[in-house]
C-alpha cells in the first residue's frame, strides 16, 4: 500500500494493495475474540502503512521544534485510530451485517478516509488518499470531475473487494471467470471514460505565469539574519531572467519572507518586491505573514499571500485556513508549552476565499498543505477562479543530497494534479526549492523545476470554462460513505446486543 505513492506510481499495487488484510480479516472470528483481534491486527497495520508512507513527518518537524517526538507521536496516534476504525468497521461489516466484501471494503476505507480528512480541532489530515496514488496517470482519472478524489478511493477499494473475493473463490475451487470479467470491467470502465474525456475536453490559454523557485535551505529560512539577505540575492538573479512585460503575473513562494507587508515595519522590505514588480512590469504575488491583533492585545499571526503590484501593494490577503497539524496549529496545548520556531503551533486560521485579480484573470491561491483539500478549490473555483496557484515552501521535506531528500517532495504537488482534474481548471505551483511546476486541466503536469536548484519557470496556464459536477456538489461518494459506515456500524451494534443477551458468550 505505502509502495502505491510517488515517487513510484504503480499502476497495479493500489489496486490489489488492500487485499492481504482483507483476507486476513475475513478469516476472523464473527465472536468478540474476532473483534478484538481485528483491533489488534489494524493497529499493527496502521503503524506499518503510516509509518511508511509518512515517515518524513519526523524529519520535518524536527527542524522547528523538540516536540516533534511529541507531534509526531500525536499524528501517528491519529493515523493508527484511523486504521483501528477501518479494521473495526470492516469486520462488523462483514461479519455481523453480512455485508458482501466487495461493497464492505470500499465503504468503510472511503469512510475512514472522509473521518480522518474531518477531525475536528486542526486534526484533520486528508494528505494521500487512496485516490491520490493513481495521478501519475492522470487521463485515466478524469472520473474525479464527478466523484472527486474520495471517489477514486471508493473505486480503487472496491476493486480490492473484488479481487479479494476472486481469491477467495479460486481457493475453495468455486467458477471465477465471471468474476475476472467484472473486475476487469469496473477496472476500465472508468479509465476508458477518462482517455474519452481528455479527448474531447476545450481548454484555452488564459494568461503566462512566472513561477519563482528561490531554493533557500530550510536551516537559513530559520535563520532571522541569513533569510532576508538570501532571499533578496536570489530573487534579484531570477527575477532579472523574466523580459519586461513578458508575463501576467509572477508568483513567489510560500512565506518568502518573513514579513508583515501590511504592518509600517515592512516597509522596506515592500519597496524591494516593488522594484521587482517595476522590473519585470507585472504583479507580484508573494508569501508572507498577516496579523490580527486579538481581543486580549495579542497578535495572532497567519501564514498569508498578498499582491505587490509596481504601483504598490494591493489590498489583496489571503489568509491560509487549512493549517498544518502540530506545526502551524497545535490544538489543545497552552501557547506557554510551545517552544523552538516563531509561531510554532500558533497561527490563526484564516476566513473567505478572496481572489486575486490580475489583467481580468481571477486566481484562487492554496498555501503549501491546503492542496491536499478539496474543499478549498472547489470553492475557488465556484467563487469564480480561472486558475489555482500553489505556493509553498517544502524546504523542510529534505536537503540537496539524494540520501536526505524524503518522499513528501513528490507527495505534495500530487495533491494538486486531482485539483486539477477535479475542477477542469489550471494551476501553476511555485516551491522555494521545488518541485515548481504547471498543470493543465487534464491532470498533465509540465515545465517541471529540478529539485534544490534556484529557478524560474515561465509558462502559459491553460484552463476551461466548466463547472464540474465535483465543483458544483461537492464530495458526494465520500460523504455517502461515511453516512453508510455510521448506519452499518449502528446496525452490527444493534444485532451484536441483541445476540449477546442470547447468548452472553457471543
Amino acid at each position: 500500500m505505502a509502495l502505491s505513492f510517488p515517487p513510484l506510481h504503480p499502476l497495479i499495487l493500489p489496486f490489489v494493495g488492500l487485499v492481504p488484510f482483507v483476507l486476513w480479516l475475513d478469516g476472523l472470528p464473527a465472536s468478540s475474540a474476532g473483534r478484538q483481534a481485528a483491533v489488534r491486527g489494524s493497529a499493527v497495520f496502521g503503524a506499518t502503512y503510516f509509518g511508511i508512507l509518512l515517515y518524513w513527518v519526523f524529519v520535518a518537524l524536527v527542524w522547528f521544534s523538540k516536540l516533534a517526538i511529541l507531534a509526531w507521536a500525536g499524528v501517528m496516534s491519529i493515523l493508527i485510530g484511523v486504521a483501528i476504525l477501518f479494521g473495526w468497521m470492516l469486520h462488523r461489516m462483514m461479519h455481523t451485517v453480512r455485508v458482501p466484501m466487495w461493497l464492505a471494503v470500499p465503504v468503510a476505507w472511503t469512510a475512514a478516509e472522509w473521518f480522518r480528512a474531518h477531525l475536528p480541532g486542526s486534526l484533520a489530515f486528508p494528505w494521500l488518499g487512496l485516490g491520490t496514488s493513481l495521478t501519475a496517470f492522470p487521463e485515466l482519472i478524469g472520473a474525479a470531475e464527478l466523484v472527486g478524489a474520495r471517489g477514486l478511493t471508493f473505486w480503487i477499494a472496491l476493486v480490492n473487494g473484488l479481487v479479494a473475493g476472486l481469491v477467495l473463490a479460486l481457493r475453495d475451487r468455486r467458477p471465477g471467470m465471471h468474476r475476472a470479467a467484472v473486475i476487469s470491467g469496473v477496472v476500465l470502465l472508468p479509465m476508458a471514460w477518462g482517455v474519452w474525456r481528455a479527448s474531447t475536453l476545450e481548454m484555452r490559454d488564459v494568461a503566462t505565469v512566472a513561477v519563482v523557485q528561490p531554493n533557500i535551505p530550510e536551516h537559513i529560512k530559520l535563520d532571522r539574519e541569513a533569510v532576508y539577505d538570501s532571499t533578496y540575492a536570489s530573487l534579484n538573479r531570477l527575477v532579472a531572467r523574466i523580459g519586461p512585460g513578458s508575463v501576467s503575473a509572477v508568483v513567489l513562494p510560500e512565506a518568502v519572507l518573513p514579513t508583515y507587508p501590511m504592518t509600517g515595519g515592512a516597509f522596506e522590505d515592500m519597496l524591494r518586491i516593488q522594484a521587482l514588480s517595476r522590473e519585470v512590469g507585472s504583479p507580484i504575488l508573494f508569501g508572507g505573514l498577516g496579523v490580527r491583533i486579538g481581543e486580549d492585545g495579542e497578535s495572532v499571526p497567519y501564514n498569508s499571500a498578498f499582491l505587490m503590484e509596481p504601483q504598490g501593494l494591493t489590498d489583496f490577503q489571503y489568509h491560509k485556513r487549512y493549517l498544518v497539524p502540530m506545526v502551524e496549529r497545535i490544538p489543545f496545548l497552552p501557547p506557554s508549552w510551545r517552544s523552538g520556531a516563531r509561531h510554532f503551533g500558533a497561527y490563526g486560521i484564516g476566513e473567505g476565499w478572496p481572489l486575486a485579480e490580475v489583467d481580468d484573470v481571477l486566481y484562487g491561491v492554496l498555501i503549501c498543505y491546503e492542496s491536499s483539500y478539496p474543499e478549498g478549490s472547489r470553492r475557488f473555483r465556484l467563487a469564480g477562479a480561472d486558475v489555482l496557484l500553489n505556493i509553498t515552501n517544502d524546504a523542510w521535506y529534505g536537503r540537496e543530497p539524494l540520501y536526505s531528500r524524503t518522499t513528501a517532495l513528490w507527495q505534495h504537488p500530487a495533491h494538486m494534479i486531482m485539483r486539477a482534474i477535479e475542477n477542469r481548471v489550471g494551476v501553476a505551483r511555485a516551491a522555494n526549492t521545488g518541485i515548481s511546476m504547471f498543470v493543465d486541466p487534464l491532470g498533465r503536469v509540465y515545465n517541471t523545476s529540478e529539485l534544490f536548484e534556484a529557478d524560474v519557470r515561465i509558462d502559459v496556464v491553460r484552463t476551461t470554462d466548466e463547472i464540474t459536477y465535483f465543483t458544483r456538489f461537492g464530495d458526494l461518494v465520500g460523504n455517502g460513505a461515511a453516512f453508510a459506515a455510521l448506519l452499518l456500524v449502528g446496525a452490527s451494534l444493534g444485532m451484536t446486543r441483541s445476540r449477546s443477551t442470547l447468548d452472553p458468550s457471543a
